[in-house]
This record gives C-alpha cells, structure tokens and sequence, in this order.
C-alpha cells in the first residue's frame, strides 16, 4: 500500500511543531505501535496487530501523525471496520480505537487531525457512520471533530456475593451476615430462578453445520434490531483466534442432536464472569441461558456476572428484572454523523465494542 497523506497539522507545542497525518501499513510502524501499546494500552497482546489485520469486514485501517521536524511518530489512529445488519442491510461502520499520542504532544498536538482524517474515509464512503466510545479525557476533542453522544452503554452487574459491596458500610462481619440474606431475596425476585433448566450446553464445535444454521435464521428473524455480524467467519475470527483473551462461546440445544436454539459467549478476568453477547429467538430461552450462566459463575467463584448494553438494546429490561443493577460506570457512545436512524434500533453489546 502507497503512502496515502491526508492532512498537516500545526501545534503550539516544542516551538510550533508540525505534523504529517497519514495513513500507511501498520508494519511500518509495528516497534512503535507496540511501544504505545505498552505505554499507553498495557495489556495488549502484540498478536493483535496481525489479528487485526484478518478482520473478515477488512483490516483495519491505521493513521500515523509525524513531528516533520523530527520524524518522530507521535500519535495513532485506527478504524476497525465493522458490519451491521437491519433488517437484511448492511451497515458498513468503523470504530475507532488505538487512539494514542505522545504525552508531549496532548496540549497542542495533532489529535484533531487525526480524528478529522478518520472522518475523512466516512466522507469518501468508505463507511455509512463511524462511532467510538471515549474516556473522559479525549471526550472534548471528540466532540471537537464533530462527534455526537448517541446514548449510554450501561455497565451491570448481577452480584453473586455481597458482601465485598456492603462491608465498607456495615463492616466485614455484618456484610457476611446480610450478603446471604440479600443474594436469596434476589434469587426469588429475579426470572432467571424459575427459568426451565433442562438442556443441553456445550462449548461450540466449529465445524458444526447446526451453528451455522441458527446463525442464518437469527439473521433474517431479526426485525428493526441492528446487530453485529453472526456469521460463523466473523465469529470464530473474534472469539476463538482472539489473542487478547480466551472467550467461551456456549450453544444450547433442547436435547443432543436437536437444532441449536442459542448461545452465549463469555470470559472470566478477576473473579468476574464477562457476558458479552447473548442470542437467541426468543425471551424463554434468553432466561434458560441465563440461569445457566449463573450456575456456571457460582462454579468458578465469580463476585458477580456483568455485561455491557446499550440503553436501546430489549435485552436491557430482561437483564434488569433477572436482578442485574447498574454499576454507575456509564459510558457513551458517539457516533460520526450525528443523525444515523438505524442507531435507535441497535442491540449493541459488550461485543460491539471493541470489533
């Protein structure tokens, strides 16, 4: 791939430096990415650099600001391209991630102009909208290159000990006592308890042509819900060959050999179980994963089962009255352009956030 330049930037720091944004290979910048990673993302695995670059909707795209000065690399961008579906249409859409920059150049330096050069590939057409999901820090710059806040991703949780919660109220002794009081009275409020538990779970087998089934009828059963891809090439792309993290992805089925009626995809990190992504064709069935879910966080001593849903997302009310609370870790998503109608009907999870 041919250098493509999008734009010079000027800043105020180091004696007006001045930047070059452009795109290019990730390899030619792969020590340096690494080394932001580390800085800036600790904990990134360097496989995710080639893994990225498999993404079966395309590799990603990456923006690289360099001081002319100096040639020094001093800020990154990437946009991971992702599709959506409504209602049989592809959305072609890109999030925006690997937003880093040399801490000498956060005043002044060029994180507009790579913010504005990544809107440049929505402009051409090469996306119907791109969206990101800032931390405080980079929310007034976002909103500076045009951004919008299109809604909350709620960040819960359905606790499953109580007491690591309530102790620095009541101290650790109380809590003790009144964690098991409060995990019963929400076992027999939540719809989960009561959920039919017969069934066959099982971790995915990729080759199963059943899989592949079920992800084509949820596919064209969905209607006025956009949703992330469900094909079994993405999803074994995002899961399985996923170098970040070991993702479980649990089907269920009625009886062995019956068709497969849903699954649920998880990991654990730190004694918490992660929910992202559950799917199914209906409510009864959504509950029978989510009494399973439960049993198999109680097996691995889990604090508590969270999961990450957009404030539009159905399963959002079905989750609450399954007993999962908001953390207060609210987060926004904003999307480039603004006025986007299909974002009202987006059942975005915790699998859309990152790919």
């Amino acid at each position: 791939m041919h250098q493509r330049i999008l734009s010079s930037s000027a800043g105020l720091a180091s004696a007006m430096s001045k930047f070059k944004i452009f795109q290019e290979n990730p390899a030619q910048f792969k020590m340096e990415i690494l080394n932001f990673w580390q800085e800036y993302l600790t904990g990134t695995a360097p496989e995710r650099l080639d893994w990225m670059e498999n993404n079966p909707a395309g590799s990603a795209i990456w923006l690289f600001a360099i001081e002319e000065k100096t040639g020094k690399l001093v800020g990154t961008i990437s946009l991971f391209p992702k599709d959506l579906f409504l209602d049989g249409k592809r959305i072609k859409a890109a999030i925006l991630g690997d937003f880093m920059l040399d801490k000498k150049f956060r005043v002044f330096g060029p994180a507009l102009s790579l913010l504005k050069a990544a809107i440049v590939f929505k402009e051409e057409g090469k996306f119907d909208f791109l969206y990101t999901i800032p931390n405080l820090k980079s929310k007034k710059i976002v909103e500076k290159a045009g951004f919008k806040s299109v809604g909350k991703l709620y960040y819960l949780i359905s606790p499953l000990q109580c007491d690591f919660v309530i102790k620095k109220y009541v101290g650790s002794v109380m809590a003790k006592i009144m964690g098991k009081s409060l995990l019963l009275v929400m076992k027999l409020f939540s719809r989960s308890t009561f959920a039919n538990s017969s069934g066959v779970f099982e971790e995915n087998n990729w080759h199963d042509e059943a899989f592949v089934q079920f992800c084509q009828q949820i596919k064209k059963n969905r209607v006025d819900m956009m949703t992330g891809d469900y094909s079994l090439s993405y999803l074994d792309w995002r899961y399985r060959q996923n170098p970040e993290s070991y993702f479980h992805v649990i089907t269920y089925r009625k009886h062995t050999g019956s068709d497969i009626q849903g699954f649920f995809v998880f990991s654990l990190t730190k004694s918490r179980l992660e929910l992202h992504d559950i799917v199914a064709g209906s409510a009864r069935i959504i509950l029978t994963m989510l009494k399973k879910i439960n049993y198999i966080a109680k097996n691995e001593k889990c604090r508590g089962i969270y999961i990450l849903i957009y404030q539009n997302n159905p399963l959002l009310s079905v989750l609450r009255r399954c007993c999962f609370f908001d953390t207060k870790d609210q987060i926004e998503i904003y999307t480039y352009p603004e006025e986007i109608k299909e974002v009202g009907h987006w059942c975005c999870t915790s699998a859309d956030k990152n790919i």
